[in-house]
């Protein structure tokens, strides 16, 4: 593993961000065919997903690093619940959108968290960010075509990328509070006890197809967010977050491998047009 070694820092943690972050979209495919098989509610999916990440998470790191004390801080609860509400809404848009479209809409996220930090939090803008990321806005009004005909799976995807923002604002906001493994760990058990209460009531029945869609949602979702919390250990996270846009290939791919479902052209132009903005931010980062 010599030459795993010789990777720069920035280099390793891009690698591990642009192939980990496949989980994320990869746990959405498997959330999807929930959806198509039986009758699952997505706040179920979600707290499963949380339920199991917990476990995943634990043993992945053995146990260590993790400070409890930081379940007593009410701004943790604030950013879970932010995570949580876009988690639910990514998950009700895929049940009647096609995963590129979902995810496409979703990433106003990272757009309005970029403006949010600089409005809240004072953090430097740069002009090129700002204009890729104008350029990436643009994109999501190419796909979402936003009007009165505007599906209500785009809304909640639009929803859920708010929510996004929101979550990855407060994440700037509390770096300082704990570890990126003990933020990730938080995110995990303060979204399961928000969510209890209502799944409890809408547990579907499990059969031996349903808790292995169950397992490789809550896996591969667990492999993306440990993936940016490994990446994010490395180097500063901000240099490679454009990465996470990576998320609309592997999306765009799972649609069409798993479902046939084909982006018509302005789509496909909306999603080019997010994907390019997103590198050459990544590449500005990298100089």
């Amino acid at each position: 593993m010599a030459w795993f070694k010789s990777f720069s820092p920035f280099t390793l943690a891009a690698l591990i961000m642009g192939i980990g972050i496949a989980g994320i979209p990869l746990g959405d495919t498997a959330g999807k065919l929930m959806f198509q098989h039986t009758d699952v509610e997505p706040v179920f999916i979600a707290w499963s997903r949380y339920g199991l990440g917990i476990a995943l998470v634990w043993i992945a790191f053995a146990g260590r690093g993790f400070n409890f004390s930081v379940f007593r801080d009410w701004r943790l609860w604030l950013r879970s619940a932010f995570v949580t509400a876009a988690v639910v809404s990514i998950l009700n848009s895929i049940q009647t959108e096609p995963l590129a479209n979902a995810f496409a809409a979703f990433f106003i996220g990272p757009i309005f968290a970029y403006f949010g930090a600089a409005l809240f939090l004072k953090e430097k803008i740069t002009w090129f960010r700002t204009v890729t990321l104008i350029i990436a806005f643009l994109g999501v009004l190419i796909v979402v075509r936003p009007g009165i005909s505007m599906s209500p799976g785009l809304i909640y995807a639009l929803m859920g990328g708010l929510f996004y923002a929101a979550f990855l604002i407060t994440t700037r906001w509390l770096s300082h509070v704990a570890a990126p493994r003990m933020l990730l760990l938080s995110n995990l058990v303060m979204g399961t006890a928000m969510l209890t209460p209502w799944s409890i009531a809408s547990i579907p029945q499990i059969d031996f197809e349903m808790s292995g869609l169950i397992l490789w949602s809550a896996a591969a979702s667990a492999v993306g967010n440990m993936a940016i919390v490994l990446s994010s250990s490395l180097v500063d996270g901000s240099r490679i977050a454009p990465l996470i846009y990576m998320q609309l290939i592997y999306a765009t791919l799972f649609g069409i491998l798993v479902f046939g479902d084909f982006p018509d052209q302005w789509t496909l132009v909306g999603l080019a047009i997010l994907v390019t903005s997103g590198f050459a931010s990544f590449f500005a980062q990298r100089r």
